[in-house]
């Protein structure tokens, strides 16, 4: 059976996504998004737009980080735990920060929530890398181009 191939593009711009995810969440945990408050639940009804909000964006952190750290050394439960780690210490500091703010709170709820996204997308990162093979992204090199 073949395996789906996904390129590895180089260590700089993976952490550069790492970046810009975490700064995309620090910048909407600490202003208000507009639109706060008028959708109430996610979807199926189930659970708060807040908390499917929370999940969503640390499991992106977290799918973002180990796929920064895929061509590491390191074993993958040892990536795995690391990507986990991260994303809740991002989280519970982004919470100790909403904690000094007077818009904000910090809630226990939430990182709780931050937790579980990361938790899911790390397990789900390791199975997906049981069918995925990653190739590296060639550097593209100056070409002349003929007019």
């Amino acid at each position: 059976m073949s395996r789906l191939r996904l390129p590895l593009v180089p260590r700089s711009l993976r952490l550069a996504g790492v970046l810009a995810v975490a700064a995309t969440i620090l910048y909407f945990s600490v202003f208000t998004p507009p639109g706060s408050g008028v959708i109430q639940t996610g979807p199926l009804g189930v659970l708060p737009y807040s908390t499917w909000l929370h999940g969503l964006a640390y499991a992106g952190l977290a799918v973002t980080l180990a796929y920064a750290l895929q061509d590491s050394a390191w074993r993958d439960r040892t990536v795995l735990a690391v990507v986990f780690l991260i994303a809740v210490g991002y989280g519970g500091s982004i919470e100790l920060l909403q904690s000094t703010l007077d818009a904000r709170t910090a809630d226990f709820g939430d990182l709780l929530v931050n937790a579980v996204g990361a938790a899911v997308a790390a397990v789900c990162w390791r199975v997906l890398t049981r069918w995925v093979r990653f190739y590296r992204v060639r550097q593209v090199e100056d070409v002349e181009m003929p007019l």
